[in-house]
C-alpha cells in the first residue's frame, strides 16, 4: 500500500458538541463501541455492516461524555483494508454507521497493516496528533479509551491519560508487535460506560 496516510470520517451532520480548543475523549472502536465478531476472545473487526453491533452501553457512555463538554474521536486500525478483506468503502460505510449512531465528531481509520511503515497504525500516535491538529483540540485534558495495549501506548505517546477495557485479548500482539513494560493505563474499566464514569469523576 503506497497511501500511508490515515482516512477521515466525519458525521453524515455536523456536530456542534463543543467548540475548537475543547478537551476530546480519542476511543477506539472494536471492543470499545462495537462488539468483535466471534466468542470475543480475539479482536475481529465487523467487515461488513452486517456484523456490526453497537455495545449497549455505548450511547449512554457518549452522552455522558458529550455532557461533560469532551468531542468524541475514534482512532481505529483497520488492517483489513490492506490485507484485502475489506474494501475501503466498506469500513467507511462501517465507521460512518458507528459515527452517526452515537453522536461522534467523526473518526480517522488506519487502513495500513503493521508491515507497510505507517505514521498512523497505532501504537503510532499519528491518528490522535491529526486530529489534535484538524479538529483543534486541547491536548492536555484530553483521554483516550482503548481495549488494547496500542491504544494505550499511542494515548501516551501522545501525552493524553489512557484507560483500558479490559479484554481477553488486551495484551496480545498486534501488527507483530508486543507490548513491552513501560505500557500501563492510567485507568482500568470494565467496559467504556465505565470507562467514562472514571474520566468524568477524574475531571471534576
Amino acid at each position: 500500500m503506497t497511501d500511508l496516510a490515515p482516512l477521515w470520517v466525519g458525521p453524515s451532520t455536523p456536530a456542534v458538541h463543543a467548540p475548537a480548543g475543547a478537551s476530546a475523549v480519542f476511543l477506539d472502536r472494536d471492543g470499545v463501541l462495537n462488539e468483535v465478531r466471534g466468542d470475543g476472545t480475539t479482536a475481529l473487526s465487523p467487515r461488513t455492516l452486517d456484523d456490526l453491533r453497537i455495545v449497549p452501553v455505548a450511547p449512554d457512555a457518549a452522552a455522558r461524555l458529550r455532557a461533560a463538554g469532551y468531542r468524541l474521536v475514534v482512532v481505529s486500525n483497520q488492517p483489513d483494508i490492506a490485507r484485502g478483506a475489506m474494501t475501503r468503502a466498506t469500513a467507511v460505510a462501517v465507521m460512518c454507521r458507528v459515527v452517526d449512531a452515537l453522536g461522534l465528531d467523526g473518526a480517522y481509520i488506519c487502513p495500513h497493516e503493521g508491515s507497510d511503515g505507517c505514521w498512523c497504525r497505532k501504537p503510532r500516535p499519528g491518528m490522535i496528533e491529526a486530529a489534535i491538529e484538524h479538529l483543534g483540540l486541547d491536548r492536555d485534558g484530553s483521554w483516550l479509551v482503548g481495549d488494547r495495549w496500542v491504544d494505550v501506548a499511542a494515548g501516551a505517546s501522545a501525552g493524553l491519560r489512557t484507560v483500558l477495557v479490559e479484554t481477553p485479548y488486551s495484551w496480545d500482539a498486534s501488527g507483530g508487535a508486543s507490548p513491552h513494560d513501560a505500557v500501563a493505563p492510567t485507568m482500568r474499566a470494565s467496559d467504556v460506560a465505565h470507562a467514562a464514569e472514571l474520566i468524568v469523576e477524574a475531571t471534576r
